[in-house]
């Protein structure tokens, strides 16, 4: 999995990236091979470098499982509480 930056609130994995199209001077289109498209308003040379692998794009590999295993802590925690709250029932 390589995530990489693309705008400051938009972070893709790169191995799942159809294509990627010009959508104007400032702004991209990028299909997703599900189908999904973003369309960030970043031009597309920075985009093309975020996916080519420049560093100033690159999400660091601890960061990545940080925020996993964080989601995954939420997610056992929240169906936690759920199975209290049925048992309550």
């Amino acid at each position: 999995m390589k995530m990489v930056r693309i705008a400051e609130d938009l972070y893709l994995n790169s191995d799942f990236i159809e294509s990627v199209e010009a959508d104007g001077e400032s702004s991209t289109d990028i299909t997703m091979k599900n189908g999904e498209v973003f369309s960030p308003n970043v031009p597309i040379k920075k985009v093309l470098d975020a996916i080519s692998g420049s560093e100033e794009h690159l999400v660091d590999e601890a960061v990545i499982e940080m925020l996993y295993k964080a989601n995954k802590k939420s997610s056992e925690t929240n169906e936690l509480l759920l199975n209290r709250l049925k048992n309550l029932s």
